[in-house]
């Protein structure tokens, strides 16, 4: 069995490329679909699953996001990418 493993720049899954926008446009997207489900749920155990669900999509997405905007979380820089 292959590990999987997420690339920054790409992944490749079942002949697919996935740019890191990609990844973050879909937790987007599933921390919405998530949000709407908690409105037709009835099962308040079921609505908080997905509440959390919805959480970790975000916490997830603002993640990539810093990282793409040079936030604190970004990977350090070596030393030459700074010489201009």
């Amino acid at each position: 069995m292959k590990a999987f493993t997420m690339d920054c720049r790409h992944t490749k899954l079942k002949g697919t490329v996935f740019g890191i926008h990609d990844w973050l446009n879909y937790l987007q997207d599933q921390a919405a679909k998530y949000r709407r489900l908690v409105e037709q749920a009835d099962d308040p155990f079921v609505k908080a699953e997905l509440l959390a669900l919805a959480s970790v999509c975000d916490e997830i997405a603002d993640n990539i996001e810093d990282h793409l905007t040079g936030g604190e979380d970004a990977a350090p820089r070596s030393p030459s990418s700074r010489l201009s």
